[in-house]
């Protein structure tokens, strides 16, 4: 045959670039990880090494398809049909009395997932890696399969549920560990899984640099987050000014104190289309060393205060001597808040102590604080800082506040005016007396409490609660919410509740912080604090009682309420806080970390050698079935198989055909060490081109070559390629 001979059967056969035997080998353990991974949330040990190995079976074997004339329209059906029949074993030997008597139940369903699961593997890696050789694109859908496998694993983690997933997280923190560095560890792997993936088809010294750099760089991750702690929750809080210090132009202040520096921002906005994605992570966790229920039936721990009006909106007050009841700066030793309430009838001492999962600008505690003071911080690494807060929280229900004064009698007229200031628009006023009138009896329409709540309870009925507005461009955003469609969040009815207030003459003021709700307690002495409770409310001012949360309930919510906190995480939190010692909820006391440690490198090694000698396997069987099968083919397959035998040998010596270099002339370059190899690559091509005289003595020719070999080779180099597994692999 000639060359253009040849060239013809290489257009025949799809192009598939070769690649290295490193490149083979790091696929194989890229989709045994990725099968592995994907499988062991769902089935037994026996299954997940069963996947493995059919997974690395199946890399090769998609790839030895690829290269050969079986088109993609048979390759993918055939991969579906091998996953199927792994399907129908797993039944056969479940369902029939074939496996149970002599193994037993529980052995059996093992088996059957075994088979189930490492023949699917099997099938479904196999079309990937076919895919993937014959168009690169799809390569993606490996990375793709690998990264939701390693995401899948470690989902339930998200948004700060540090206590799951169960199988996981449940040992570590029994033993006073952080599973956070388990999900870092496992996320460090599938980083490097799939970097070993984008690397496969590249040279062995390009891989090897680029792994060294890729190593480097996930070492220095987990180093440095060693060092500097975890990230830190995403912001949250509905532009409440709770957590962000980023500073807004035109609003930089020059902080008191030492070192100066910038003001942390406390901006209360009014945004459209507010983004709650990252509500559900957990900020913080509050502990009750007093049992206390609220008359409203919600929490409130309040942070900052907005009383000054700027002629569009609340703002922080600039004047000292108003909202002095709201603590400046976190406690770096014991520290009184100045002008609490005083506890008495309408209010009870009580303390709890609030660790911070994020930073904060202000510490905030369950209204009204008395004092704070810093505690030792158990964890640093989880909590950001932990002090204890006493406060003079209200007991009185707002029945029994009917009947009080508005505002403080030692206030002066600049501070009666500060919180009394309002808009100039006379619509505010009209429509709080027109509330006041309508809903009030006439003995009851100067009392403050009750003018407050006719305000918020009409504001109730009549807004509509939607993160989804249309105010925040406006000149008066709380104008265009309350004489528009109503339509806004906590920020729109705080204002507007806060403006009627003031335009009737009771002093008001907004106050921001978190709002929860007592049922989340369920029955413990912790509530979680998430981004999704981050609150804005009205407040008012009586004698005797101060400043009085007097909130709004809208009845109409077009924005779904966030779902209750995981009572799981909420527990340990609030145990990790106290720094109790974790044991699982049976009572049994887990095993050491340093014994957990070995199984989990033991179970490893396992798994890895498991892995190793599955795959040795099927390279030993793959070599002795091209060993043999030449001794056992149909005349018409003797060519092809026969030749490809002699390849083998060929390549256990190290003697393989190089790139671009067509048959013959492989042959001619070999003719001064196997001159019988010409006449059997002669009687190959012919073949492969359709030629029906096939040379009887193919076989002679096939012992002739192995002579040559034995002439030209020592016996011990011989035997060395002979038990090479892989040689095979090399052979093209």
């Amino acid at each position: 045959m000639t060359a253009s001979a040849e060239a013809r059967t290489a257009e025949s056969t799809p192009h598939v670039r070769p690649e290295p035997w490193l490149a083979t080998v790091l696929r194989m353990l890229v989709h045994a990880i990725g099968a592995a991974v994907a499988v062991h949330p769902l089935s037994v040990p026996e299954a997940v090494g069963a996947a493995a190995v059919g997974a690395a079976a199946g890399s090769v074997v998609g790839r030895v398809l690829a290269r050969s004339r079986m088109r993609m329209a048979a390759i993918l059906p055939a991969a579906g049909l091998v996953v199927l029949a792994g399907w129908l074993l797993a039944e056969v030997a479940v369902g029939s009395d074939l496996l149970a008597p002599s193994l037993g139940p529980a052995t059996t369903l093992r088996v059957g997932e075994a088979l189930s699961l490492g023949i699917g593997a099997l099938g479904v890696s196999t079309a990937l890696r076919a895919l993937s050789s014959r168009r690169p694109a799809f390569a993606v859908l490996e990375v793709g399969i690998v990264a939701v496998a390693f995401a899948e694993l470690v989902v339930a983690h998200r948004n700060g549920a540090i206590n799951r997933p169960f199988d996981l997280a449940d040992p570590i923190i029994a033993q006073g560990g952080d599973p956070t560095w388990a999900m870092i560890g496992i996320g460090t792997a599938a980083a490097f899984v799939i970097v070993l993936l984008l690397l496969s088809e590249r040279s062995l010294l390009r891989s090897a640099l680029h792994l060294f750099g890729v190593v480097l760089i996930l070492f220095l991750v987990v180093g440095t987050t060693a060092m500097i702690g975890m990230p830190s929750p995403p912001e949250t809080g509905a532009g409440l000014g709770l957590r962000s210090d980023e500073e807004q132009e035109g609003d930089r202040q020059e902080r008191e104190g030492e070192g100066g520096g910038r003001r942390n921002n406390e901006e209360l906005e009014f945004r459209d289309n507010y983004d709650n994605q990252a509500n559900q992570v957990p900020l913080g966790v509050v502990l009750f060393h007093d049992d206390y229920s609220p008359p409203s039936g919600v929490y409130y721990f309040r942070q900052g205060a907005f009383s000054q009006y700027n002629g569009r909106r609340l703002v922080v007050a600039a004047r000292g001597d108003v909202d002095r009841d709201i603590a400046a700066s976190f406690p770096a030793a014991p520290m009184s808040i100045d002008d609490p309430p005083e506890p008495g009838a309408d209010r009870a001492t009580l303390d709890t102590t609030v660790a911070l999962l994020a930073d904060h600008n202000r510490p905030f505690a369950l209204e009204s604080p008395l004092s704070m003071r810093p505690q030792t911080n158990p964890d640093p690494g989880r909590f950001k800082r932990i002090y204890r807060a006493t406060s003079a929280a209200l007991t009185a229900d707002f029945a029994s506040l009917v009947g009080r004064t508005a505002g403080d009698p030692s206030w002066t007229e600049a501070q009666w005016a500060h919180y009394t200031e309002a808009p100039e628009d006379p619509r505010y006023r009209e429509l709080a007396d027109r509330i006041v009138h309508e809903r009030l009896p006439e003995h009851l329409r100067d009392d403050a409490m009750a003018k407050a709540l006719a305000i918020t309870s009409w504001l109730g009925e009549n807004g509509v609660y939607s993160l989804r507005s249309r105010h925040a461009d406006e000149p008066d955003p709380t104008a265009s919410f309350l004489f528009g469609d109503k339509t806004g969040y906590c920020v729109h009815f705080a204002h507007a509740a806060t403006y009627m207030m003031r335009s009737i003459g009771l002093p008001a003021r907004v106050a921001t912080g978190y709002a929860v709700d007592e049922s989340t307690r369920q029955g413990g002495s912790a509530v979680l604090v998430s981004g999704s409770s981050s609150h804005a409310w009205p407040e008012t001012y009586l004698a005797g009682a101060g400043w009085v949360v007097t909130d709004v309930a809208p009845e109409t919510v077009l924005t779904p309420p966030p779902p209750p906190p995981d009572p799981d995480l909420q527990r340990l939190l609030a145990e990790l806080v106290r720094a109790e010692d974790l044991l699982p909820v049976d009572g049994r006391t887990p095993p050491a970390i340093a014994s957990m440690a070995g199984e989990a490198l033991l179970s490893a090694g396992e798994a890895l050698l498991g892995l190793l000698l599955g795959a040795l396997a099927f390279l030993l069987l793959g070599k002795a079935w091209r060993r043999v099968w030449p001794r056992l083919a149909p005349v018409s397959a003797l060519p092809r198989v026969v030749y490809r035998a002699e390849l083998d040998r060929l390549a256990e010596l190290s003697l393989r055909r190089r790139f671009g270099e067509t048959r013959e002339q492989f042959a001619a370059r070999l003719a001064d060490i196997a001159p019988s190899f010409q006449r059997l690559t002669l009687a190959h091509v012919g073949a492969a081109f359709g030629s029906r005289r096939i040379p009887a003595d193919l076989r002679v020719l096939a012992r002739e070559v192995r002579r040559d070999l034995r002439r030209a080779f020592p016996w011990w180099r011989r035997a060395i390629g002979a038990i090479n597994p892989w040689s095979w692999l090399l052979a093209r």
